[in-house]
């Protein structure tokens, strides 16, 4: 296995995709060390794995715990769904454009083998089908709200582009779509559509309000099938070139209600409050690209992916913390 014997670096591992990038790196053998901050926790404990609670905006700390690393990959964020991106989206454009480039430069610095950047579909303009990857850097990111969003994982990805040419240290990049699962955030004012209507639905909250008319429609990435795809891109397509990453089915939010609904034996009156933001209409990405160049596709459907997500979130929503990452 490809990282078996290899020190990995996860920084921004207590979120839902370092926590399952952290298993599934021990389980190939890896060595890991992965960061945490604040309220979000590590739950997994492993004689090879380390954690430490640190500030990655803070340089001195951050250069430290990149110190005997073979690679890394870039999981620390701050998200938010479309009540932040439409109140303040600068906010997650200024705190990850700083933190993100920081953490690039130094993997280059460190002169570590590998580096790892998760970047988004939010790069891709409005054309009315699946985005390729070609069409990463055409014309204009949605506008105006996923304008400045876009733009800025642009820069980050040209950013990658830039340290894999001038230093030894090889990018890679996937661009990920609409991700869900265990370890989420399930805070509502902060979280995404999956982890917010999972809670309202086991709220039992009734009427059952849904932001915008549910017609949305959207790629669905379970975390396990994006984590998977993530580390194959490391392994067979560090080249600084992007891949998407995601299923090739997609949905529309009424689907996922249908099933959480289903899955939990709930059948509430559903209110569609569409004075409530909801950002695009048809956002879908093409992943034919990544089935073959790595052999990858996703494995995991709609509705398993939700079943776990809520059994999950049902067992721990009392003792975890769901401050963003």
């Amino acid at each position: 296995m490809y990282y078996k014997g290899k020190n990995v670096l996860v920084a921004g591992g207590s979120g839902m995709t370092g926590q399952s990038l952290i298993r599934k790196l021990i389980n190939q053998g890896a060595s890991v060390r992965a960061t945490q901050y604040k309220s979000r926790k590590i739950i997994l404990t492993h004689k090879n794995l380390e954690v430490i609670s640190c500030d990655l905006k803070n340089d001195e700390e951050a250069q430290s715990i990149f110190k005997d690393m073979d690679m890394v990959f870039l999981c620390a964020a701050k998200v938010g769904g479309a009540k932040l991106i439409k109140e303040d989206p600068s906010s997650l454009i200024i705190y990850n454009l700083d933190l993100h480039a920081k953490l690039m430069y130094l993997a280059s610095k460190m002169k570590l083998e590998k580096c790892a950047f998760i970047s988004s579909s939010y790069v891709y303009p409005d054309t009315g089908k699946p985005n390729v990857e070609s069409e990463g850097f055409k014309d204009d990111p949605w506008i105006p709200l996923n304008y400045g969003l876009g733009w800025i994982k642009r820069y980050l990805e040209t950013l990658c582009k830039h340290f894999h040419m001038t230093s030894q240290t090889k990018y890679a990049i996937i661009r990920p779509a609409n991700i869900f699962g265990p370890y989420d955030n399930f805070n509502i004012d902060e979280c995404h559509v999956v982890p917010a209507l999972i809670v309202k639905a086991v709220d039992q909250m009734n009427p059952f309000e849904v932001w915008g008319n549910g017609e949305d429609i959207r790629c669905f990435t379970y975390v396990d099938d994006l984590v998977d795809g993530l580390m194959l891109t490391v392994e067979k397509y560090a080249v600084a070139e992007a891949l998407n990453i995601c299923p090739k089915e997609s949905h529309t939010i009424k689907d996922v209600i249908k099933h959480i609904l289903d899955l939990l034996n709930f059948n509430p009156k559903i209110i569609f409050n569409s004075n409530k933001p909801s950002l695009i209409p048809y956002k879908v990405s093409d992943p034919g690209k990544a089935l073959e160049i790595l052999g990858w596709e996703a494995k995991i459907s709609l509705r398993e992916g939700l079943k776990q997500t809520i059994d999950w979130y049902i067992k721990n929503r009392k003792t975890q913390a769901y401050a963003a990452r």
